[in-house]
């Protein structure tokens, strides 16, 4: 299992860590890539056992002049 504390490098905004029904620790099931760099992230509550589904995008590219 992944580190609760572990981010993505390129995740803009950073992950869920509070079930928004009942405001307790999430865990992360999976982490799954998607289209253009994003990350689909399921996580299940420690508390109500309730699932939840971030989509983390990259961040942009840093701007070059």
């Amino acid at each position: 299992m992944l580190d609760p504390e572990f981010r993505p490098a390129s995740a803009s905004p950073p992950v869920q860590s509070c079930c928004p029904q009942c405001d307790s620790e999430l865990a992360v099931l999976s982490v799954i890539g998607g289209r253009a760099g994003s990350e689909y992230w399921a996580m299940r509550c420690t508390e109500c056992g309730g699932i939840h589904l971030d989509i983390v995008r990259p961040a942009p590219a840093p701007h070059r002049a």
